[in-house]
C-alpha cells in the first residue's frame, strides 16, 4: 500500500543560543517550548538575528506529514506526498531529501515554507515558522487521492489549508490517519470532526488533547485508535474494542534533538501495522525509532533501512510475531 503525506513542507533552520530569553525583543512573543508564525520578512530578521547572536547547527527538510514520510521512504515504504513547494534553493534541497518519494501532486510556485528551530544550552526550544505565501492556492486545487493509498495527513497554517485538507479528507476512499499537531488542535473538536471521522489512527500529543478538551474515550467514536504519545513517558494506546496499553519510553543512548521524533514515532507505528504487527508491538517498535533519532537535529538523526529492519526483527521475536 502507498502511504501518502499531506502537511507542510518546510526547509529548518537550527540554531543554537545561550539563552533563548534573549531573543524575546525581536521573536514575535516566542516562547521556550512555543511555537509562532509570521511572515518570511519576519523569519528573514529573526535569522539575521541568528546568525549574529547564536550558531547555526545544521539545515534539513521538515514539517510533520512530511518527516512521516521521509522516514518510511527511508525503510522501503512506497510513498507519495500532497502539498505546496517553492521553486527556489530550499525547494531543491527538499526535493532531494525526498528523492524515494512520488513528489507528482506537488505544486511548485513562489518561496518555500521555513522553519527556524532554536535550541539553547537548557536544552529548551523554540520555533518560528513562515509558511508558503501561497497556502491560498489550495483552497480550489482539485487534488485527489486513489484506491490502494493510505493517506496521512499533518496540519496547515492557514484556513485555507485547512479547507483543503477537509476537501481531500472528503473524498479520500481509502484508510486515513492524521496527527493534527497544536495547530489544528486549537481549532477544536468540532472543527476536527469532519477530518477525524473514520479515521484509522489519531495521533495526538498530551497538550493537544487539552487543547481539544474531551476524554481519550471519547474520541474513540470518530478514530478506531488514538495514540497518545508522552514524550519522556512513553506512549498509550485506545482501542475501539476497548483496549488501552501503555508503552514504555526507550532511553536514548544519544540526545542531541528531539525535532522529529514524534514524527518519527507516527512512521513506526503505520509501519508495524502495514507489516502486521499489533498496537502494542508498533508502538514498541515506534519508540526505539523515535529514540534512535535523538541523536543528530532533525532528519539528520532518523534511523535508516538497515536499522529498521533491525528493529523490527527485535520487535518481531519479543512479540511471538504479533
Amino acid at each position: 500500500m502507498r502511504i501518502v503525506g499531506s502537511g507542510a513542507l518546510n526547509v529548518d533552520y537550527f540554531y543554537g543560543v545561550e539563552d533563548l530569553r534573549s531573543l524575546s525583543p525581536w521573536s514575535k512573543g516566542l516562547q521556550p517550548g512555543g511555537e509562532v508564525w509570521g511572515s518570511r520578512e519576519e523569519f528573514e530578521r529573526l535569522r539575521s538575528i541568528l546568525e549574529k547572536e547564536g550558531e547555526l547547527l545544521a539545515v534539513c527538510g521538515g514539517g510533520s506529514a512530511a518527516n512521516t514520510i521521509y522516514a518510511l521512504s527511508l525503510w522501503g515504504f512506497e510513498t507519495a506526498f500532497i502539498g505546496l513547494l517553492g521553486q527556489d534553493q530550499e525547494a531543491d534541497l527538499i526535493v532531494n531529501e525526498l528523492e524515494r518519494v512520488d513528489l507528482s501532486r506537488v505544486i511548485q510556485r513562489g518561496r518555500t515554507a521555513c522553519c527556524l528551530i532554536i535550541l539553547d544550552e537548557k536544552k529548551d526550544r523554540a520555533i518560528f515558522v513562515a509558511p508558503h505565501p501561497e497556502e491560498s492556492l489550495l483552497e480550489d486545487w482539485m487534488v485527489q487521492t486513489q484506491t490502494g493509498e493510505w493517506l496521512h495527513l499533518s496540519s496547515l497554517v492557514t484556513k485555507e489549508g485547512f479547507s483543503f485538507h477537509r476537501r481531500l479528507r472528503a473524498s479520500h476512499p481509502g484508510p486515513l490517519s492524521i496527527d493534527p499537531g497544536e495547530l489544528y488542535a486549537s481549532r477544536g473538536l468540532a472543527s476536527l470532526e469532519p477530518l477525524l471521522s473514520g479515521a484509522e489512527i489519531l495521533f495526538l500529543t498530551e497538550q493537544e488533547l487539552l487543547f481539544l478538551g474531551v476524554s481519550p474515550e471519547s474520541l474513540l467514536r470518530l478514530t478506531r485508535r488514538l495514540v497518545v504519545k508522552k514524550g519522556q513517558r512513553g506512549a498509550e494506546i485506545l482501542g475501539a474494542g476497548g483496549g488501552r496499553w501503555s508503552v514504555s519510553p526507550v532511553p536514548p543512548t544519544v540526545w542531541v534533538d528531539n525535532t522529529g521524533a514524534g514524527d518519527v514515532f507516527d512512521a513506526g507505528f503505520l509501519a508495524g501495522l502495514l507489516l502486521g504487527l499489533g498496537e502494542v508491538a508498533a508502538a514498541r517498535l515506534a519508540a526505539q525509532l523515535a529514540s534512535l533519532s535523538l541523536r543528530d537535529y532533525g532528519r539528520k538523526g532518523f534511523p535508516r533501512r538497515e536499522e529498521f529492519e533491525k528493529l523490527i526483527q527485535g520487535v518481531r521475536y519479543d512479540s511471538g510475531g504479533s
